[in-house]
C-alpha cells in the first residue's frame, strides 16, 4: 500500500467535497467546512493551514489539515494535525493507520518534535486509531476536544510529561509527579470554555481526574450560599438589612442582619470547621451552633459591625436563619434558584455525598488511608460554610452569571448583584472578594481540598482551580495558578488595545500608596513596566493592558489608570515628578 498527500486544488478539489464518514460518525466536520477555514486561515495567516488529499495507490480516500506555524511562542501550538478523515466507503482496510504514518513523516521532515491534535473525548473509534499510532491525552479540552500528543524526537520523561498551559507547568507548580499520587482540575472561560485536568483524583489509585470529577469546594461554598440567599432578596422574602435576632434567639443577643453575617462583620468566632469522617452520625445546625460537634460554641468575640472578623460561625448561623424562614434547607434552596436556572447536574450541597455520586469524586488528600477507604472525604454539616460539592466547569458558569447581573442584571438584579460585590470592609462584599474594583474572588480550604475561583466584572471571564492536597505552601502556589491563567486571558482578551501613547506614561512618580509604592513606570521591548518598592527591596512587574489607559499587573490585583503627568491606584491619585 503507498500512502501520498496531494495539495489541495481545482482537479481534486470536488471529489474531496464528496468524501464523508459515517453517519454514526459525528465528530468530525465536514470538508466542506474545513476548505471554507483554510481560506478563512490563509487570508488572515498565510502557510499555516495546509489541507491535503489522502491517497492509497493513486485512489483518493481521504481528507487531511495541518495547522503549521513554527515560530508560535507555544510550542504545543506549532504542529497540529487540525482535520483527517476516511471515507466512508474506505473504512476498515487499514488506511487510517497507514495515513497516519505518513502524515507523521511530513512532520518529521518539517523538524517538528510533536505533533498534536484534538476530538470529542466520546470519539471512541477515533481514540482507538491515534492511541494506535502512539498519540496520548495530555490533560486539556479545549472547547469540546481533548487535545492528545505524539513525540516525534526522543525526549527524556519529564519533558515528555511536560504540559505548558497557556505557558503555565501546573503539574511542576503543584508536583504532581504520579498517576497515582494528587490531581488538579482546571477550567477557564473566556471567549471559550477550556478545561485541564492532571494526576489522580485518588491518592494511591490510578482514578484520572477528569473534567466532571467533584471536588469539595470548602468557603467557596460561602458565596454560592449568598447567591442563593439573594434570590430571596429579589423575591421580597429576606430583608438584607432587617434584624433577624429574633428568628435565631437562641444563639445571638442584640440585632443581627443578613448583611453583616455575610460581610463578616457581625463579630462572630468559628474561623472554619474542620468536617467529620464521612460515616460519622450527622449533625444539624443547631448541633454546630450549640458546640454539640468538634468546634466551640457560637459567641460574640468582636464589637457588632466595627471590624472584618471572617466567621464560618456566622455564615452558619446565617444559614440557619436561611432555612428558617424559607422552610427550605440550602441544598433544596440552591437546587431550585441557582443549579436549576444555570443548567447545573454537578454542583450542590450534597452532605452527606449521595452515593450515586460518590463514583466520580475526588478524595481528599490521603484521608482514605487515614480514615476511611471508600469515602477520603469529610462530611460538612455546616452546608453554607464549607458544604457545596462542585467541578471547576461549573463553577465558572456561576462565575459568568454573577459578571453578566453585575453589569445588566440576570440571574440577580443588576443591584442585588452590586450589592453582593461591593465592599463593604477589607475588599470583601457578601462572601465575596472585589479585588481591583471589578474582580470577583474566593477560594476555599476543607481538609484535602483546595479550590480557587475568580471571575471579572468587566467581561466574560472566569478561572476555577481544585486539587485534592491541602498545604500552606500548595495553597498559595494554587492561587498564583488561577491569577496567572487569569491574567493571560485578559490580556489576550484585550489584545486590540494599541499600545500608542505608552511612551508618555514613563517616567518617576510619587510614592502615595503605602502598600504599593511604585517608583517608576518604564518600557523594555515594547512592554510596559513598574519598579515598585516593596518591604524586602525594589522588583519589577510587568503592566498589561485592559483598557486603552488602563492596566493590570501581573501577579498582584493593582489597576493602575494612567491620566495626564499621574495614576491613580485603587481611588489614590499620584503625580509624575
Amino acid at each position: 500500500m503507498s500512502i501520498t498527500l496531494k495539495p489541495i486544488d481545482e482537479t481534486n478539489r470536488e471529489a474531496v467535497l464528496a468524501l464523508s464518514v459515517r453517519d454514526d460518525q459525528p465528530f468530525v466536520a465536514s470538508n466542506k467546512r474545513s476548505l471554507e477555514q483554510y481560506e478563512e486561515t490563509e487570508k488572515e495567516a498565510p502557510g499555516v493551514a495546509r489541507p491535503f488529499a489522502i491517497c492509497a495507490d493513486g485512489r483518493l480516500v481521504g481528507f487531511c489539515m495541518f495547522a503549521v506555524d513554527p515560530e508560535d511562542d507555544d510550542e504545543d501550538d506549532r504542529y497540529f494535525l487540525w482535520r483527517f478523515m476516511i471515507d466512508k466507503k474506505e473504512q476498515g482496510k487499514g488506511y487510517g493507520q497507514a495515513a497516519l504514518q505518513e502524515i507523521i513523516r511530513y512532520f518529521r521532515a518539517l523538524g517538528a518534535d510533536r505533533l498534536l491534535l484534538s476530538t470529542e473525548p466520546e470519539n471512541e473509534r477515533g481514540l482507538h486509531v491515534y492511541h494506535k499510532a502512539g498519540f496520548r491525552e495530555i490533560g486539556i479540552i479545549d472547547g469540546d476536544e481533548a487535545v492528545l500528543r505524539l513525540w516525534l524526537k526522543k525526549k527524556s520523561k519529564k519533558e515528555q510529561d511536560k504540559v505548558l498551559w497557556y505557558g503555565v507547568n501546573v503539574k511542576e507548580r503543584l508536583r504532581i509527579r504520579e498517576k497515582k499520587g494528587y490531581g488538579v482540575s482546571i477550567a477557564l472561560t473566556g471567549e471559550e470554555l477550556e478545561t485541564y485536568c492532571a494526576g489522580s483524583g485518588r491518592f494511591g489509585q490510578d482514578f484520572p481526574v477528569n473534567p466532571d470529577m467533584l471536588f469539595q469546594a470548602g468557603s467557596v461554598s460561602k458565596p454560592m450560599f449568598a447567591l442563593t440567599l439573594l434570590r430571596y432578596v429579589d423575591k421580597g422574602i429576606i430583608d438584607l438589612d432587617a434584624d433577624i435576632s429574633g428568628v435565631v434567639s437562641e444563639f445571638v443577643k442584640g440585632p443581627v442582619t443578613f448583611s453583616a453575617l455575610l460581610s463578616h462583620t457581625a463579630g462572630f468566632n468559628l474561623h472554619g470547621f474542620p468536617g467529620y469522617r464521612a460515616d460519622a452520625p450527622q449533625l444539624t445546625l443547631e448541633d454546630v451552633l450549640a458546640g454539640r460537634g468538634n468546634t466551640p460554641k457560637l459567641c460574640r468575640i468582636r464589637p457588632y459591625g466595627k471590624q472584618y472578623s471572617y466567621s464560618g460561625g456566622g455564615i452558619t448561623l446565617a444559614e440557619l436563619a436561611f432555612t428558617r424562614i424559607t422552610g427550605s434547607t440550602l441544598r433544596e434552596a440552591f437546587q431550585k434558584e441557582v443549579a436549576g436556572p444555570l443548567g447545573l447536574t454537578r454542583t450542590g450541597y450534597f452532605q452527606p455525598l449521595d452515593e450515586e455520586l460518590a463514583g466520580n469524586a475526588a478524595f481528599g488528600g490521603r484521608l482514605a488511608e487515614k480514615e476511611d477507604p471508600a469515602h477520603g472525604y469529610h462530611y460538612y454539616p455546616e452546608h453554607a460554610a464549607a458544604g457545596l460539592w462542585t467541578t471547576p466547569t461549573e463553577l465558572t458558569k456561576i462565575g459568568l452569571a454573577l459578571s453578566k447581573s453585575w453589569r445588566e442584571g440576570g440571574l440577580l438584579k443588576k443591584e442585588t448583584a452590586r450589592r453582593m460585590l461591593t465592599p463593604v470592609m477589607n475588599n470583601y462584599g457578601l462572601c465575596i472578594h472585589n479585588f481591583r474594583g471589578d474582580i470577583g474572588y474566593h477560594d476555599g480550604w476543607n481538609e484535602g481540598f483546595l479550590t480557587t475561583w475568580m471571575f471579572s466584572l468587566r467581561e466574560d471571564l472566569c478561572v476555577a482551580v481544585m486539587f485534592n492536597r491541602s498545604m500552606e505552601e500548595l495553597d498559595w502556589k494554587q492561587s498564583y495558578i488561577a491569577i496567572e491563567l487569569f491574567q493571560m486571558l485578559e490580556e489576550e482578551l484585550a489584545e486590540d488595545v494599541p499600545k500608542t501613547g505608552w511612551k508618555s506614561f514613563c517616567g518617576k512618580y510619587e510614592q502615595l500608596i503605602p502598600d504599593f509604592r511604585l517608583d517608576e513606570v518604564f518600557m523594555e521591548d515594547g512592554d510596559l513596566y513598574a519598579r515598585i518598592i516593596g518591604e524586602d527591596g525594589a522588583y519589577t512587574s510587568r503592566l498589561y493592558p485592559i483598557g486603552k489607559k488602563t492596566f493590570g499587573r501581573k501577579g498582584g490585583f493593582a489597576k493602575i489608570v494612567f491620566g495626564k503627568n499621574c495614576l491613580t491606584v485603587d481611588g489614590i491619585t499620584c503625580k509624575k515628578l
